[in-house]
């Protein structure tokens, strides 16, 4: 069974379900403290546009979505879009000119659309495989474990490179994008739940970025404060594993 409570703390925009649904509001479906949701609501937030999160329903979903799975969006004229990046550069992209998530210029946007690709393959997959065990999503395998922290370390020295390129403060350009919230919504659980200050201690442009990431208020209003993780949460068979070393 997940262990929903770990998840708790990070369900800032679940205050959302309480805004009135109306023709002019869509509708995010998807499960309580999904990372993958956190950066549509995050570009949703920068963008000034209201969304609505029904309780969720898993049977909804299969029906609404070709590939079964959240999250999905239900457009205000009935329309459906799924996949997390998708619908998060649908938002970005609604009132780009003013907001700048989509990047300036034909270039910035390609930089923006290369950031989020990267953070979906190189961040969130090996951060998903070391926490979800822990919160009791999948079960341990220390081969798998020890592949994923390897994995993102590679990714973070990769980003901690970039942004110690004149100490760069976005990933493009000198304001924040899509590409930011991307790849900070894919650190959230592994900064919180199992990356520990040794963990992180070469990665200090990677700290200095997310946390500045964070401390916006269209991040605070979804992901509310971040506790950066202290000690390495564990899971049950990565206990047992490791007693039988000892």
């Amino acid at each position: 069974t997940p262990n929903t409570n770990i998840l708790r703390s990070s369900r800032g925009h679940q205050r959302r379900q309480t805004m009135p649904s109306d023709s002019g509001t869509y509708s995010l479906h998807t499960p309580p403290g999904s990372f993958r949701s956190f950066k549509i609501l995050i570009a949703a937030e920068y963008s000034s546009i209201p969304v609505s999160i029904p309780e969720y329903d898993a049977a909804k979903v299969s029906q609404l979505s070709p590939a079964g799975r959240p999250p999905v969006l239900v457009t205000p004229s009935g329309a459906h879009l799924f996949e997390s990046g998708a619908i998060a550069r649908y938002f970005s992209s609604l009132r780009k000119e003013e907001t700048g998530l989509m990047g300036r210029g034909i270039y910035e946007e390609a930089e923006v659309d290369m950031w989020c690709d990267w953070a979906a393959s190189e961040l969130e997959l090996p951060g998903s495989v070391w926490v979800y065990p822990v919160v009791g999503h999948m079960p341990y395998y220390e081969s798998a474990h020890n592949k994923a922290k390897s994995d993102l370390a590679k990714s973070l020295s990769a980003l901690e490179s970039h942004l110690s390129e004149g100490s760069k403060k976005c990933l493009v350009g000198s304001r924040i994008t899509l590409a930011d919230v991307a790849a900070a919504c894919a650190l959230v659980y592994p900064f919180k739940l199992v990356c520990d200050k040794s963990y992180l201690k070469p990665y200090k442009n990677v700290l200095r970025w997310f946390k500045a990431c964070a401390e916006e208020p269209q991040f605070k209003a979804v992901i509310g404060e971040v506790t950066m993780c202290k000690e390495e949460l564990t899971a049950s068979g990565q206990i047992k594993s490791e007693e039988k070393k000892q």
